[in-house]
């Protein structure tokens, strides 16, 4: 999170008499409209900065104190009105967090309109950034997706922002407090190795489907990952592409929020032709049900 809460800026008064956004020019003066990346946001003159994260109310844990807030916390808040009304000195600047989505910033928006509190979100775009299709990352439902944004500057880099839907099958059973679980680490990787195929790798092959299959994966974890904005990427160190059918990969793939390395792993894994993985799948099905039937 950028920017200081606490920060107080010194009142100042255009000519007009009539506020203005710091630093802008009075065509430029409407604060609902305004809203940069994070850190560059707009403050009216004479208010106080508070930065606040706004998380979907899966992560109730995590959203304690003043400066992380559930969605439904916060849409109190606004409905309660100004807490700094008062003082006339209160400037919220909200930024994203994990669960939220665009359904929600429309209720915030919505809220904020009637609340008479000075809102502006961070980074308004980011709020309605939808996920990757679920196709993509080889998932049937979309809440399961975790990635958004995938960019693959070349055939062997590929690099996303982590996208935690609210309803995510892998957070809905999760007891172990405010960070965000490993096993959403482990499958982001998977999505983004996925990902990476589908998008840097899969378009120039004759074979239209694929199945990722996991040989080998050496994962360490150096940190936490908190519900706030994260990003995954892979690198692909080593590839065996004879094979049309069969196409071998190492990569090396991390997690990294805030500067921190959150986990690494290097992965080891095929991208084999549909039909091929269908037959060989079935095969060792029925060889397990006839060795378990004695």
């Amino acid at each position: 999170m950028t920017g200081d809460p606490t920060r107080a800026e010194t009142p100042s008064v255009a000519p007009d008499d009539t506020p203005r956004l710091k630093g802008a020019s009075p065509a430029a003066a409407a604060p609902e409209r305004t809203g940069t990346a994070p850190g560059d946001t707009w403050v009216l003159e004479g208010h106080t900065r508070r930065d606040v994260v706004v998380v979907a109310d899966r992560f109730a844990q995590f959203a304690r104190g003043d400066r992380v807030l559930t969605v439904s916390g916060l849409l109190a808040l606004l409905a309660a009105g100004d807490p700094d009304a008062d003082t006339d000195a209160g400037h919220w600047v909200v930024h994203l967090g994990q669960g939220v989505d665009a359904t929600d910033h429309d209720l915030l928006e919505a809220a904020r309109e009637k609340s008479g509190i000075t809102v502006t979100f961070a980074d308004p775009a980011a709020f309605r950034r939808v996920p990757e299709r679920s196709v993509l990352v080889h998932k049937d439902r979309p809440e399961n997706v975790l990635l958004a944004g995938v960019h693959s500057p070349s055939a062997g880099y590929c690099l996303a922002e982590l996208r935690i839907h609210r309803d995510n099958e892998l957070i809905l059973d999760h007891h172990t407090g405010e960070h965000v679980q490993g096993i959403v680490i482990v499958e982001a990787m998977r999505q983004i190795c996925i990902a990476q195929f589908e998008t840097a790798i899969r378009p120039g092959l004759a074979t239209a489907a694929y199945a990722g299959v996991w040989k080998r994966i050496d994962l360490s974890f150096q940190d936490f990952l908190f519900p706030l904005p994260a990003t995954v990427e892979s690198l692909i160190e080593e590839s065996d592409l004879g094979r049309e059918t069969n196409l071998k990969f190492r990569a090396t793939t991390a997690v990294r929020q805030q500067g921190r390395t959150v986990a690494t792993a290097v992965i080891e894994y095929s991208m084999i032709a549909q039909g091929r993985i269908d037959a060989l799948e079935r095969r060792k099905a029925d060889q397990a049900t006839r060795a378990y039937l004695g």
